[in-house]
């Protein structure tokens, strides 16, 4: 087997016009506004986007202290550890991830982790075309031979194979292509990163399907908490997306997701002895704002609710979601949301 790096047969990321390695010293303040001030410190992007740049949620806001550690690991001359992003479900892990790199000019290739991912699937494959099979290469084969985010998501749900297989990748170690008789070593643009809703310990109450992972692949990556955002964040993403939502109303709806967070990850957002089985994540407002717009000032407002949050809602725990909903909303959940919006309006 060549022990040749080369990105032929894998990916090509120059053009004849374009060099999408060059890179730039910006002012962070001129990227992220609202969380440096000018001339805190300087950053490092490409100067010109890569076509397999992805955008980002326009809507999306990070927390703070999130995005700096994440951008001091960006930043340093090396990696030694993988980035990890762990937390309940809806707290904005991969979002974060899309965020940084939309705003950096940094190509994104996605890893949907799974039971029946294999460690093939990483390298990619070959595709009949014209009565030949050139090789077409995966997510992870392209970042690593020509530079680019690798992102592996839900790195929890994934097999022991494939969990095996990827232990060199998150040393960056020299990586055998076998379908193409290569072996890749690890771009200096290459970046690797995970999420997950566990950090692969297993035994999770409410995410049976995220895996036991071995030891070896857990101690490679430097897992950083998620939490859900604080009520004066979110109250901001409900005005920035839908202004029309009077303020009053708004301010009710983030004190419900927070009221019920509470009676499944406690004040600390760590967790507590006797979680109820409901997810109101940051994902389940924004729906519920969405849906109260879409299905109009006749519908009870109790409608976009359900449609929006029910499916996460074990039987079990449903009258103490009442119970909440109740003595924060009363007979509103029963109004049509236009006499909702004109009652919330006037205070």
């Amino acid at each position: 087997m060549s022990n040749t790096n080369t990105a032929e047969n894998v990916t090509e990321i120059q053009s004849a016009k374009v060099n999408y390695n060059e890179l730039e010293k910006v002012d962070a303040h001129s990227i992220f506004p609202d969380f440096f001030t000018p001339g805190e410190r300087s950053l490092t992007r490409r100067k010109n986007r890569h076509p397999d740049c992805q955008g980002s949620n326009k809507y999306y806001i990070p927390t703070e202290k999130t995005l700096k550690r994440l951008l001091s690991w960006w930043m340093a001359p090396v990696q030694l550890q993988t980035f990890g992003l762990h937390g309940e479900t809806g707290t904005g892990k991969t979002e974060m991830l899309l965020f940084v790199a939309d705003h950096l000019n940094e190509p994104v290739y996605m890893v949907k982790c799974h039971g029946s991912l294999m460690p093939e699937d990483l390298e990619g494959s070959r595709v009949l075309m014209n009565g030949e099979t050139p090789f077409n290469p995966g997510p992870a084969a392209k970042a690593y031979a020509s530079g680019g985010l690798v992102i592996f998501d839900e790195l929890d749900k994934v097999n022991r194979n494939t969990g095996a297989a990827i232990h060199g990748l998150l040393e960056g170690k020299p990586w055998p292509i076998e379908q193409i008789g290569k072996t890749l070593t690890k771009h200096s643009l290459c970046r690797i990163v995970a999420t997950g809703n566990t950090t692969g310990e297993g035994g999770s109450e409410f995410y049976t399907s995220s895996q036991k992972l071995d030891d070896a692949l857990r101690s490679r990556i430097g897992w950083y908490r998620t939490y859900y955002p604080q009520p004066a964040q979110e109250l901001k993403i409900i005005q920035k997306q839908f202004p029309a939502i009077p303020y009053a109303l708004a301010h009710k709806m983030v004190l419900v997701g927070n009221e019920l967070r509470k009676l499944r990850v406690g004040d600390d957002g760590k967790g507590i002895d006797d979680p109820i089985g409901c997810i109101f994540s940051t994902r389940t407002l924004v729906n519920w704002a969405f849906h109260t717009m879409v299905f109009g000032k006749d519908a009870e407002w109790r409608e976009a609710l359900d449609f929006s949050m029910q499916g996460g809602v074990d039987s079990d725990s449903q009258e103490i979601v009442d119970a909440v909903l109740q003595r924060l909303l009363g007979l509103d959940l029963d109004k049509p949301s236009g006499e909702v919006f004109a009652s919330h309006a006037k205070k």
